[in-house]
């Protein structure tokens, strides 16, 4: 089968579309299939540049479009709407795939029209965002997505997207694969060349958060709670790793200057060059994995830090219970509350073999039920039967 994924971001960029779009992109490869990943080329790449790692897929970064957006002859709206479809057209003429999948809603626009010009050509959907309804006309964007351009089928990685899917569009289509995640075996010198990285000495404390630098992340009330256990007396380190991309710089700033504000600055860390594949590396170089949102369509940074075997304190939201079926996986608080944060994170810290038996817990309950072979395989199911 040949696939063409059409995801309007993908790796080194951080965050849940570009995990789920990599890890597709790379299972179905491994299992046989032809995948061609068309994306944007992401800000600090220069145009047309070659990839600086191996990848088993081809991988198309589109750019020429950004000529055509500031061509004083033409018309800006109209090349807002229309100046990736001469890119487009060419790659997908080239490659001739049996299946096109979008990972967006805005992708999903792009993904009609080639669609209905292709003939034979089958189309399925997957979704990541978390509150598009927030945006402007928000309900009329998944309206005409999940109902007017109907897709042949929607990739709903949890209940809260297909619950959602459901609700606009046709649910015959809506099929509930949950995303999975690698179960990563790092070793000694890699995961002491990740504390180092970060300074972190052999008697300190480590706590990891990923995610994109922006509220819902909880990031605000990490940074507090992680100031109120007395980091500098009981030798601890924070590491926010994440960027900025499609959140706000203004948020961005106003963690480092909490963290300044409360004493803490040169124990928190924050590191934009962690890319999707050493995030594993990452968690597993962390005593402790935090994950504080506000929301989520399902947390796949709590799934990826029990994957690498470190307990997880996190919050009871929507997505994240959906993960977090037994009260032994992970420890949860209730979110935007930083005080009970700081008494989970406290409690963790403090215990080694609680932290050990969180950590036991839910590597297995992510090996049993978030499984990466497992989401592709029905991934590929579906695809193969459109």
């Amino acid at each position: 089968m040949r696939v063409a994924l059409l995801t309007s971001s993908f790796d080194p960029v951080i965050g849940g579309a570009e995990t789920y779009a990599l890890n597709l992109a790379e299972g179905l490869t491994a299992s046989g299939h032809q995948v061609m990943v068309l994306t944007d080329t992401p800000h600090g790449m220069e145009p047309g540049a070659v990839d600086p790692r191996p990848r088993p897929y081809r991988l198309v970064r589109l750019w020429r479009y950004r000529d055509r957006l500031f061509d004083r002859q033409k018309l800006p709206w109209e090349e807002m709407a229309f100046s990736l479809a001469t890119e487009l057209k060419a790659q997908v003429d080239d490659f001739r795939p049996d299946v096109l999948v979008s990972n967006s809603l805005d992708a999903a626009f792009q993904a009609a029209m080639i669609r209905r010009s292709t003939p034979g050509l089958a189309w399925a959907a997957a979704f990541h965002e978390h509150a598009p309804q927030d945006e402007p006309f928000g309900d009329g964007r998944m309206a005409v997505v999940y109902g007017d351009l109907r897709p042949d089928a929607v990739l709903a990685g949890s209940r809260f997207y297909a619950e959602r899917a459901r609700a606009h569009g046709p649910a015959e289509v809506v099929h509930l694969i949950h995303h999975g995640v690698p179960m990563p075996e790092t070793d000694a010198p890699t995961t002491a060349a990740w504390r180092a990285r970060y300074g972190v000495g052999e008697r300190d404390l480590m706590i990891a958060c990923v995610g994109r630098l922006k509220e819902r992340k909880g990031m605000r009330e990490l940074i507090e709670a992680f100031g109120a256990l007395g980091p500098h007396e009981r030798r601890l380190r924070l590491v926010i790793a994440g960027t900025v991309s499609s959140a706000s710089q203004e948020y961005a700033d106003g963690l480092r200057s909490l963290a300044e504000g409360l004493g803490c600055a040169d124990l928190v860390s924050f590191d934009a060059t962690v890319v999707a594949d050493q995030v594993p590396a990452l968690f597993s170089a962390a005593d402790l994995v935090a994950q504080p949102s506000h929301e989520e369509g399902l947390g796949l940074a709590v799934l990826e830090g029990m994957a690498a075997r470190r307990a997880v304190v996190t919050t009871r939201v929507k997505g994240i219970d959906e993960i977090v079926t037994r009260p032994d996986v992970a420890l949860q608080v209730e979110a935007r509350d930083a005080r009970s944060l700081a008494d989970a994170l406290d409690r963790m810290l403090g215990d080694p073999g609680l932290r050990q038996a969180y950590a036991d817990a839910g590597h297995a309950h992510v090996r049993e039920n978030f499984s990466l072979p497992v989401m592709v395989r029905r991934t590929a199911e579906v695809l193969a039967s459109l």
